[in-house]
């Protein structure tokens, strides 16, 4: 079988072999196993007397996760190791063996990898005698075990796209290894960085976003139509992806119905509008034979028909619609539930498509007030049984301005943001166990603005867990951009704390930091400490407390950071950088990679600066030429691309310059 190289991994090994002490050769760090050898060796003096097997028929994601199993076994090891088909063998435990995926060994060896225990994503590993078993119920899982292996066998981990720690081992004996990891969420999606490289975010445990995630380990194979859907199944132009006509297109008389589009979203109570949904959605479901979740998902932020009226042959004023007396009755929650549970019921009579075991996923969203439950949020008490989502529809929360995330949402102290959400969440638990979210992970006014939500990430996702049961979870971070501030670092928690919210996050920051940065880790542990508690100075001495939203202008934000405190932290990021000058003429790529890492946050800091430039040093025309001239060439180098949402760095740097 061939091997190929991956590129996310190629300078991180190399980077070992460099630097020892940066993590190759080490079980320090918190990558010791916790798992006990036996005493069978698995490798010596870079031989090996075990092969990788993996099924006759093997999907790509088993392939893919035997190739890296053999790539790190030989990098940790020397040892040049078989990969090869089971050929039907069943297990034995003299053999030695290491199995991926469904092989017959697995189906000999009497481990179940079952959906229902493994929460989909999970996966097992057993050794039995001599043979070690890995495998999930789905490819992701797979992928994931052999991660795992490797993680207890030689310390791998993944940091960032660049940075991946291996211990180089002499002699290797096998773990006994006999352990089940389910992920705390189903789904765990994650944009920003993880966007942009689909092997990256697999190797983080994220279900990529990507349409160019391969195999079936990314969630773009998952999901059937984009977030908001609305116009994906009553197209309102041209859209050729699936074939459906144009339903406001004045030249095809058959298909159209102008009447359809008020308000910016759909009149769900008109029954020929149901009767197209139906049938448009079960060509989409038809036409996407890998998904399993069809998105339902109502149009960005405009609202929705609240009455349509006409006139009868008589001249009478006639309602055409019954959306207003809906709203008043069911709430705008209620009766979009009220129209996906029809929509279900309608396409799941269709024998094709029932067999397929879909679920279906509407939002409960902020922008158009959605988000409220159809429920009285003193009591709990549903509106009418009318309005609880059917079993296999979903609902997903999206927790939007103004909602804070300085604070968890359980926080009683940040009532003025957060105390609505909360509400809002247990008023959905209360009548559907059914719960997906979609929250958010930065400002949208202001990527590289430095964003304090570490305290509630982990507070949050915990709510989720125990307290909503949430099963599907996006997390939308800087959407179009790969910057923002400690963007590695953000993307490395998130991941982690997704997967299981109980990690030590005050650990896995400082194992983080300190493989990220190395040398410059000091320096940078100070940065992230001075950052950090500015804003918890913030939220004990000003008025109203420091909150973090989603969409907060640069103004809004000046007044919670003084100069001196932003030129103490440029000073600290230029002591990091100075850290790696003995690089410099040894090893210049890595000097160049490292440099450049902090060079990132140095960027983000500027932008803090150029932002309220005239607060800080009002009227210095030279020193803000000579600013945007270091700030446009830097955030060249790091990919500082787009600085908010939908605007690019260079329109910033513009506007100053025209100024």
């Amino acid at each position: 079988m061939k091997k190929t190289v991956r590129s996310f991994l190629t300078f991180a090994l190399a980077a070992c072999i460099c630097l020892p002490l940066a993590a190759c050769g080490q079980t320090d760090g918190g990558r010791a196993s916790a798992i006990a050898d036996t005493d069978i060796v698995l490798a010596e003096g870079g031989q090996t007397g075990y092969s990788i097997v993996v099924p006759t028929e093997a999907e790509a994601s088993e392939t893919y996760a035997a190739e890296l199993l053999a790539e790190q076994f030989e990098a940790a090891t020397g040892a040049d190791i078989e990969v090869r088909s089971d050929g039907g063998a069943e297990l034995s435990e003299s053999a030695k063996l290491l199995s991926v995926g469904h092989t017959s060994v697995l189906e000999s060896s009497a481990m179940t990898v079952e959906k229902d225990e493994l929460n989909e994503d999970g996966f097992k590993i057993k050794r039995f005698g001599n043979t070690v078993v890995m495998a999930g119920f789905n490819g992701r899982g797979t992928i994931y075990s052999v991660q795992e292996f490797l993680k207890q066998q030689f310390g791998y981990e993944v940091y960032a796209v660049g940075e991946v720690a291996l211990n180089s081992v002499e002699k290797s004996m096998l773990k006994d290894f006999n352990m089940t990891e389910i992920p705390a969420f189903r789904e765990r999606a994650f944009d920003g960085l993880a966007a942009y490289n689909a092997e990256y975010a697999m190797s983080l445990r994220l279900n990529p976003s990507t349409s160019a995630a391969e195999f079936d380990y990314g969630n773009s194979r998952d999901w059937i139509l984009a977030a908001h859907s609305y116009y994906q199944i009553i197209p309102r132009t041209n859209d050729p992806t699936y074939g459906l006509p144009n339903y406001n297109d004045s030249s095809d008389p058959e298909h159209y119905h102008p009447e359809w589009f008020g308000g910016g979203q759909l009149c769900l109570t008109d029954p020929d509008l149901k009767a197209e949904f139906i049938k448009n959605l079960k060509i989409i479901i038809k036409q996407t034979p890998y998904g399993k979740i069809v998105s339902l998902g109502e149009n960005d932020g405009t609202g929705y028909c609240s009455g349509r009226t006409g006139k009868d042959e008589e001249g009478n004023v006639i309602n055409l619609c019954s959306c207003a007396e809906e709203r008043s009755k069911y709430g705008l929650s209620g009766c979009i539930v009220r129209f996906m549970n029809d929509v279900v019921e309608g396409v799941e009579k269709d024998p094709e498509i029932a067999a397929r075991g879909l679920v279906y996923c509407m939002f409960g969203y902020t922008a158009s007030s959605s988000i409220i439950p159809p429920v009285d949020l003193n009591t709990g008490e549903i509106f009418d049984e009318s309005c609880r989502p059917c079993d296999k529809l979903y609902v997903r929360i999206t927790p939007l301005n103004p909602v804070c995330y300085k604070h968890a949402f359980s926080d009683p102290d940040c009532s003025t943001y957060n105390q609505d959400i909360y509400g809002y969440f247990k008023g959905w638990k209360g009548i559907t166990d059914n719960i997906a979210v979609w929250d958010y992970n930065t400002n949208f006014n202001s990527y590289y603005f430095f964003y304090d939500n570490f305290d509630s990430l982990q507070e949050n996702l915990k709510f989720y867990r125990d307290e909503i049961g949430v099963v599907y979870l996006n997390r939308e971070n800087t959407t179009g951009s790969e910057l923002r501030s400690l963007a590695d670092l953000d993307t490395y928690l998130n991941a982690k704390l997704m997967w299981d919210p109980d990690e030590n996050v005050g650990e896995l920051m400082e194992d983080f930091i300190e493989q990220f940065y190395k040398a410059g880790a000091p320096y940078m542990r100070q940065y992230i400490s001075l950052m950090r508690a500015n804003v918890n100075m913030m939220e004990q001495t000003k008025t109203g407390g420091y909150h973090l939203l989603c969409y907060q202008e640069p103004n809004e934000l000046v007044e919670y950071w003084p100069k001196r405190i932003l030129e103490q932290a440029l000073d600290l990021l230029e002591q990091a950088q100075a850290a790696y000058l003995p690089l410099a003429e040894s090893d210049p790529a890595l000097y160049e990679t490292l440099y450049n890492r902090v060079l990132k946050e140095s960027v983000c800091v500027r932008y803090m600066i150029l932002s309220n430039f005239q607060t800080y040093y009002p009227g210095n025309t030279a020193l803000l030429n000579e600013m945007l001239d270091a700030f446009e060439s830097d955030a060249e180098i790091v990919q500082g691309i787009c600085y908010r949402e939908g605007q690019s760095t260079s329109d910033f740097i513009d506007s100053f310059r025209t100024t």
